[in-house]
């Protein structure tokens, strides 16, 4: 009695099975429209070929709404590349009033040392007009005046050559500086240029098949 009440329960178990598998299969099977809390579903057929009324558009209109996204799609474009151009510029405007107030920082320490080095000499040159009217002249105190005039002559040569280095350093940095600049404007010009071609060929193939859909549609409703 208890082996039959098992074998029957078996077999119940047995009988839900097609039907428990067959459920799944069901939910599986079943489209998901993933759609945004409080917006209606779109499909691939209310993309381009139907309007909010639920119309079919003709395929001159669907060609005109892509033109016009077209047009601004272009517009934000060509906005984007003037800011882009803008910031740049501004970027360079920026680096070059740096260096110029670098150089003018440069100039003015210079000017300073040098009318130092002026009063410097007024006052050497006061103080041995000074020594000879107490001491008289000597022709051994000239000779030593001599020397100190010749050494800080050599300094000040030395003082200006290295002035001279550094200028024509500075000069050259910044002339490669401007060719740095110019060979980035022309990549950016050709890189444009080039998107620009690419994009116009896409549009072109885009256009074609529009306009051969124009066509047929024309073409059908005249029949």
């Amino acid at each position: 009695m208890k082996k039959t009440m098992i074998i029957a329960a078996a077999v119940a178990g047995l009988a839900l099975v097609p039907s428990m598998t067959f459920a799944k299969d069901k939910k599986k099977d079943a489209t998901i429209n993933v759609t945004a809390p409080g917006l209606p579903a779109v499909t691939a057929d209310d993309k381009d070929g139907d309007d909010k009324d639920g119309n079919k558009r003709s395929a001159e209109r669907v060609h005109e709404n892509k033109e016009n996204r077209r047009e601004k799609r272009d517009v934000k474009m060509e906005q984007k590349r003037e800011h882009r151009d803008e910031v740049r510029e501004q970027k360079r405007e920026n680096q070059d009033a740096k260096e110029e107030a670098r150089r003018a920082e440069i100039e003015g320490k210079r000017v300073a040392r040098d009318a130092k080095k002026e009063r410097q000499a007024e006052k050497r040159e006061l103080h041995r007009e000074h020594v000879d009217e107490v001491k008289g002249v000597s022709a051994d105190r000239e000779r030593r005046r001599a020397a100190q005039d010749a050494r800080i002559e050599n300094k000040a040569e030395r003082i200006d050559a290295k002035r001279d280095r550094r200028d024509d350093k500075r000069d050259g940095q910044q002339e490669a500086l401007e060719a740095r600049r110019d060979n980035r404007d022309e990549d950016i010009a050709l890189k444009r240029d080039h998107r620009d071609e690419k994009l116009e060929g896409k549009r072109a193939v885009e256009r074609n098949k529009e306009q051969r859909k124009i066509e047929r549609e024309q073409a059908s409703g005249q029949d």
